[in-house]
């Protein structure tokens, strides 16, 4: 890749060719006709759809705690800062509008790394029909850091929360767990392989078997097909997003709620490629799902009789276990029959 020092074009340059790449069409005409004013001003102008309430939503991927430059493309860090406020706004039983980002950066990073980045962020916009309005760019004398704060709308009625968990109904999850933190592995696994290789130019990374786990860490897919369901047709408890491990998110739900919960260790899913990645490193696969992190899957309580709604307009799906009575705790049942508390466990900041 050229490497065009950002001194050379300046802030301003920069911002130009941000918003070159930016300017695009999504699919829903509504978001263009609502928006006032966008990167050319000093704020974004929006006019909110009618009859919906707002949602606010911001993530960020700090360099060395999110992210790792030796395996992370910029493209990739694109697309994942915006899903992972797309996978908030999900969570909710929203939909997204509009995003700002803001960059801090290093004198390592060039110019066309920032423009794949935004190329990556945009992709995501387009697919998930949202626009990037706004931001700012700074100099950063430590690493790269990215923040992306994103407006999202819903219908009051629908919004979910969550603290709607009640005794009795079902605790579910969307997709597979696990992955990401599997793909990740791997990806340490190959970097420090790369690292001990005496001929650093021959080296070639063993990754093509593990393409799935890996996109999962790389290119995570927010749920809003599935939230789009649970929000309009059927009615649900509780909702969350697993972004920081399913046994912290069990935890979030049940101390919102006032309720309990029981979690059923085979009923997790967990694909074939994680099983096998787990494998390799002699790990539990259920471990990687109760406490890994950036699945971007949802978490969700539903009642029986809505639950046999919800199973004829999906089968991404999984029943992992059921709300109970707060004084009952939050227990996991493992394979064998044997009953514990649920460690709550998964990413956590400040406990490095």
């Amino acid at each position: 890749m050229q490497h065009t020092d950002i001194s050379t074009i300046g802030e301003f340059g920069l911002i130009d060719r941000i918003r070159k790449i930016v300017d695009v069409r999504v699919d829903d005409p509504s978001l263009h006709d609502n928006l006032l004013m966008g990167i050319a001003d000093d704020a974004a102008v929006y006019r909110p759809s009618q009859g919906k309430v707002q949602l606010f939503t911001t993530d960020a991927l700090i360099e060395g705690i999110h992210f790792d430059l030796t395996f992370t493309s910029f493209m990739h860090l694109g697309w994942k800062s915006i899903v992972a406020n797309i996978s908030d706004i999900a969570a909710m039983g929203g939909i997204p509008r509009y995003a700002i980002v803001i960059l801090s950066l290093p004198k390592k990073i060039s110019v066309e790394m920032i423009e794949d980045f935004y190329r990556g962020a945009v992709s995501a916009c387009q697919k998930y029909s949202c626009l990037i309005v706004g931001g700012d760019t700074t100099t950063s004398m430590a690493n790269t850091m990215i923040s992306v704060a994103m407006i999202g709308e819903a219908d009051e009625q629908r919004i979910k929360y969550r603290g709607g968990a009640t005794a009795g109904e079902y605790l579910c999850v969307t997709g597979h767990l696990g992955s990401s933190l599997a793909g990740l592995k791997v990806l340490k696994r190959e970097k420090e392989r790369f690292a001990q290789t005496p001929d650093q130019h021959a080296f070639k990374p063993n990754l093509e078997t593990y393409t799935q786990a890996i996109e999962k860490h790389l290119k995570p897919k927010p749920r809003l097909d599935i939230s789009k369901i649970l929000t309009e047709r059927v009615n649900i408890g509780a909702m969350i997003d697993i972004s920081d491990g399913l046994a912290s998110e069990v935890h979030h739900i049940c101390k919102n709620s006032g309720v309990g919960a029981a979690v059923y260790e085979h009923n997790i899913p967990v694909d074939s490629i994680t099983q096998k990645i787990a494998g390799e490193f002699s790990d539990l696969p259920t471990e990687y799902a109760l406490y890994g992190g950036e699945e971007y899957e949802l978490l969700f309580t539903i009642s029986d009789e809505q639950y046999n709604i919800l199973d004829k307009l999906t089968n991404d799906v999984t029943i992992i276990g059921r709300i109970t009575d707060k004084n009952k705790g939050i227990g996991l049942i493992r394979e064998g029959g044997e009953h514990e508390p649920l460690r709550f466990g998964g990413w956590e900041h400040f406990k490095l």
